[in-house]
């Protein structure tokens, strides 16, 4: 198992690639398809103080369970990260679909491809860069 330091900078790196990927996704790639499928639901203003917990936990838990014992190589960090963010976003999302009256069933594959893509991607970057 790496040491504390090595697995507190993959966090800084899953974190800091999260936050870009979903600062670009959710801010210009895919707004109007989350504003479209959740105006019943949106919450304006955004509540700040929930999502800034999401994005700090989250990471974490991508290093701690997808990259714990450490891998090999890119491609098992990669694919382990990938089966970590679809079953977080499935979570959240199949989830929704059972207990919320109309939630739109269109949003889940979207998003848990999305959050299959940019798991993959924070825990590929923060093994290559811990590497």
């Amino acid at each position: 198992m790496p040491e504390a330091t090595t697995l507190l900078a993959a966090w800084g790196v899953a974190l800091l690639i999260t936050g870009v990927l979903d600062a670009w996704w959710l801010g210009s790639m895919a707004r109007q398809f989350y504003r479209r499928a959740l105006a019943p639901w949106m919450a304006e203003p955004v509540r700040w103080q929930p999502a800034a917990l999401f994005y700090l936990g989250y990471p974490l838990a991508l290093v701690l369970l997808a990259l714990t014992p450490w891998p090999e190589d890119g491609t098992t960090a990669a694919w382990r990260s990938a089966l970590a963010g679809l079953m977080a976003y499935g979570t959240y999302d199949l989830t929704n679909l059972a207990t919320v009256r109309g939630w739109p069933r269109r949003l889940a594959p979207v998003d848990m491809a999305w959050g299959t893509v940019a798991s993959a991607a924070a825990g590929w970057g923060a093994w290559m860069v811990m590497t």
